[in-house]
């Protein structure tokens, strides 16, 4: 039995207006023609439609069905897995950009009705980060931002009069800064020197990442991001990449705290056999543990590294005087 194209095109669900866009570029030709020229399928032709609708149904384009159906099988694994290639991009760009869009809606859901103007800086801020960032690398840059939030403006602070007493940003002045500049990125960023690396890159390339009230203009990150090179340069000389990402921060008002107490020590001429000055060495090495992960063979390389490098003990949250009493302490007789 032949079918006349309206027929199908009932039969199948089909247009007759698709049909014949089907016999047109060569997809399903009718097997026959009436005596009035009117298109006739087949039983073949018809079992070749439900091939095409099958896979139409995968998602293949019109072209890639007509070479896999013209073919002999062979073509198909391919098609099939290029297929499958294009339908996983898809679905991580799905997954990107809904991680994204749940990562906006919780920045506003537990406050106030956003104003337009807040939706719009974040959209654009959360369009620029994801040229360089997944979803879930926007999240735990954002999440961890308080870890660090707080510390900022009193650093920036000294960086900018640092700058305004005119001290070169490769003066060894500078490098405390540097130092806690570097342990506050570590430490917001997990260590992770891919982030870091992307961070710095998106900074000083969009002017979104660095509104006004947000983070430093460029004087200042070009000005530290000289001593810190300075410094990473040395760091680099005696650790590896993952020597760096296993350090961890101590915050600095811990540090000021015990290097006030030595201080007072060394003041009242404490001797460094004192029980008083070996409890205060002990509370300043369990920090420097702690700054190490708790890690004796990192702790190790860091004894070497700061023995040997003028630039890296530059960076030390312990002063001088202070660092020469613990060394007094832990050669002491009983300490």
């Amino acid at each position: 039995m032949l079918l006349k194209v309206g027929e199908l095109a009932k039969r199948s669900g089909l247009t007759v207006r698709t049909l014949h866009h089907f016999d047109e570029i060569g997809l399903l030709q009718p097997s026959a023609r009436s005596e009035a020229g009117y298109r006739l399928y087949s039983r073949d032709d018809v079992a070749r439609l439900h091939g095409i609708q099958a896979l139409r149904h995968l998602g293949l384009p019109l072209k890639e069905i007509g070479t896999m159906l013209a073919g002999d099988g062979r073509a198909l694994p391919s098609i099939v897995a290029r297929q499958i290639r294009a339908l996983d991009h898809e679905i991580t760009q799905a997954t990107e950009l809904r991680a994204r869009l749940a990562l906006m809606m919780e920045r506003y859901s537990a406050g106030a009705q956003p104003e337009m103007a807040d939706w719009l800086a974040s959209l654009e801020m959360m369009a620029t980060y994801s040229r360089y960032f997944s979803a879930d690398e926007i999240k735990r840059i954002i999440g961890n931002w308080p870890r660090v939030e707080a510390e900022w403006p009193a650093l920036e602070a000294e960086v900018r009069q640092m700058m305004a007493r005119g001290v070169p940003a490769t003066d060894l002045a500078v490098q405390p800064l540097a130092h806690r500049w570097m342990g506050l990125i570590h430490h917001w960023l997990d260590g992770d020197f891919s982030l870091i690396e992307r961070w710095g890159t998106m900074y000083k390339a969009e002017p979104v990442a660095r509104r006004k009230n947000v983070g430093p203009d460029l004087s200042v990150v070009q000005y530290v991001e000289q001593a810190t090179e300075l410094r990473m340069a040395r760091w680099r000389a005696h650790f590896t990449l993952d020597d760096m990402s296993r350090f961890r921060w101590v915050p600095l008002n811990e540090w000021r705290a015990v290097d006030a107490e030595l201080q007072s020590l060394i003041a009242q001429r404490t001797p460094p056999d004192a029980p008083e000055a070996r409890a205060a060495c002990a509370r300043a090495d369990v920090l420097v543990s702690r700054s190490v992960g708790d890690d004796p063979a990192l702790l190790g390389k860091l004894a070497g590294a700061m023995a040997g490098e003028p630039v890296l003990r530059a960076g030390m949250k312990l002063g001088v005087e202070t660092l020469a009493y613990l060394k007094a302490v832990r050669t002491s007789k009983g300490a």
